[in-house]
């Protein structure tokens, strides 16, 4: 078969997105990158997010960018409409992190339940996505995550790469628990089979909540698994170590995937936070 390749390239100053269908029929990965002001005289809002369709089930694309689709409306509708609405300049809500975590949150759980309704209504018998999201409030970062897709935080001073999320596979949870090793989660057969996604009948109970600090020069890396999959953490903190552009830091994301056999979908956001 003919490979067939779907690629987007955003640039920016500050960040880069890729998106590619890579050796399957058609790119079940979405993805959405805005920033809002919630309220005049507070500060704007990055919101970014990454999302799979799930393999081996009907309509993923649709699927992906309705998550996507739900949770940026739910996001905005929290942090501008509800926080507006009938408010004065002094009794509108302060926009903090931990209040970031509570609208992210409340944003994957109707997300979640769109989606459920959505793949109900449609008689298309079980399908789903992940989805990994991050809003960065000045030098902060508020992720929330369901299912195998990651965010990674590159420090520019250390040069050291760190994986914020957890995945929410069978294999990631018998690695938690100590009864695998990080090898043998890679070639373990329950590493894509997904505990949570969005579209699941229930959600985590306390599902974690991740603020990361940042500082200049540092690196955001949210990827669906055609990305993160088939590379280790020091073959993706090698790369983004080793070029100063964005563009090339990605492609070479891309290309070493390949090069380890990787043929899913691939898209990955890239963000270096800025100076000032």
């Amino acid at each position: 078969m003919t490979q067939q390749i779907s690629e987007v390239q955003i640039n920016q100053p500050n960040y880069v997105v890729y998106s590619q269908t890579n050796q399957r029929e058609q790119n079940e990965d979405s993805f959405q990158i805005f920033a809002l002001t919630p309220v005049l005289g507070q500060k704007p809002v990055t919101f970014m997010a990454v999302a799979d369709g799930m393999g081996g089930y009907a309509y993923g694309e649709d699927i992906s960018q309705q998550t996507l689709r739900k949770l940026s409306l739910s996001f905005f509708e929290q942090l501008t409409i509800e926080s507006s609405l009938n408010c004065s300049i002094n009794e509108v809500t302060p926009i903090t992190s931990d209040y970031l975590a509570q609208v992210l949150l409340k944003a994957v759980e109707q997300a979640n339940a769109y989606v459920r309704k959505m793949v109900e209504a449609n008689k298309w018998g079980k399908g789903g996505s992940t989805v990994v999201v991050t809003a960065i409030l000045e030098k902060i970062a508020v992720s929330v995550n369901l299912g195998d897709s990651p965010l990674f935080h590159y420090q520019a001073t250390t040069k050291k790469l760190t994986k914020v999320t957890q995945e929410h596979t069978v294999a990631d949870v018998l690695l938690r628990a100590r009864m695998i090793t990080p090898e043998m989660a890679r070639y373990h057969e329950g590493r894509s089979r997904l505990e949570f996604y969005v579209g699941c009948p229930q959600l985590p109970s306390n599902p974690p909540v991740y603020q990361t600090p940042l500082a200049a020069g540092d690196l955001l890396l949210l990827c669906s698994d055609g990305i993160s999959s088939s590379l280790l953490i020091e073959d993706i903190q090698s790369i983004l170590a080793g070029d100063r552009h964005l563009n090339s830091m990605a492609e070479n994301l891309i290309q070493a995937a390949q090069t380890a056999g990787e043929t899913d979908n691939q898209t990955l956001i890239l963000w270096k936070v800025p100076n000032n």
